[in-house]
């Protein structure tokens, strides 16, 4: 039976979780929240719904699939229309989902890296393997309560300027993912200062220290929001650059991504602009030299 990835679920319950959906006087049931998320992410990217992308996902019969279908068009009723000769439900033109984004990574984190399978379900999008970090719910879940409840944190931490754990306390306010690894970040006693700490580097033994004293509002860094302005490189021809800027959504040959301050370098990484490169077309985007001053303060940090 088809069954979505991890990542699938993980996308549908942080949805779900980042707070209820209340339609009149009632409370949407969860079961019904995932499937009508299964429906726009399969009326948005690929036009056409049928029953049998609810019974493959979420193994249920036809008569219930139908009937989220039948709700879900009460909810949108311009969402899709009835096409017999093309035997589904075909997304008009201009469908607006209300449960997902248009994120097309949305569509990946459900059905990427399948089984080979029969379902209608099953596409060919792969996903790099990257290396595991060692995160264990054991380690995290101590810094998970630590940021729920504002509380101070004495962990063991392992650094490349200290090979062997140390005690840390520190006071985490947030956890970010840069693309490849999860970082913590929070208020750092040993340095006085705001630090990112990477999550898999912490060992797990710790001791809760009472209430914390610095929170993210205390956090300059990640308090102040910067502009990144990029823009194609312009030793490339006229023609290159314009394809740039066609896969970019530039703008008058720039496009502004907003970002907080604590995590610039994470971004310009990610970008591949943190390193100059000496050819063009591996170059192919820049930071706008005017940008770039003004995030000088900030680079490195």
């Amino acid at each position: 039976m088809f069954k979505p990835t991890f990542l699938g679920w993980l996308f549908i319950f942080s949805l779900y979780y980042q707070g209820g959906i209340f339609l009149g006087a009632r409370t949407m049931r969860k079961d019904d929240l995932l499937r009508y998320q299964l429906i726009e992410v399969i009326l948005l990217w690929e036009g056409r719904l049928t029953a049998r992308h609810l019974t493959d996902y979420f193994s249920i019969s036809r008569p219930s699939a139908q009937k989220s279908i039948t709700d879900y068009k009460e909810l949108n009723p311009t969402a899709f229309a009835r096409n017999n000769s093309e035997k589904g439900h075909i997304a008009v033109a201009g469908f607006e989902p209300l449960f997902i984004s248009s994120d097309f990574a949305q569509y990946q984190q459900f059905f990427a890296a399948q089984p080979e399978s029969d379902s209608p379900l099953h596409f060919a999008i792969e996903l790099l393997p990257v290396p595991l970090r060692n995160v264990t719910p054991e380690w995290v879940r101590p810094i998970l309560l630590a940021i729920k409840q504002s509380l101070r944190l004495d962990i063991g931490y392992l650094s490349l300027s200290s090979p062997d754990y140390e005690d840390r306390i520190i006071q985490p306010h947030s956890i970010v993912f840069d693309g490849f690894r999860y970082h913590v970040r929070g208020f750092c006693e040993k340095n006085q200062d705001f630090r990112d700490f990477v999550l898999s580097r912490f060992n797990g033994e710790f001791v809760f220290e009472g209430a914390a004293t610095h929170t993210a509002a205390d956090d300059l860094l990640w308090q102040t929001w910067l502009d990144v302005v990029i823009c194609p490189d312009q030793r490339l021809a006229l023609k290159q650059r314009q394809c740039i800027e066609f896969d970019y959504q530039m703008q008058d040959g720039k496009k502004v991504i907003r970002t907080r301050a604590a995590l610039l370098n994470y971004l310009l990484q990610r970008l591949r602009v943190d390193i100059y490169q000496t050819d063009a077309q591996s170059q192919q985007i820049i930071i706008e030299p005017e940008c770039r001053k003004a995030l000088s303060p900030y680079l490195n940090r």
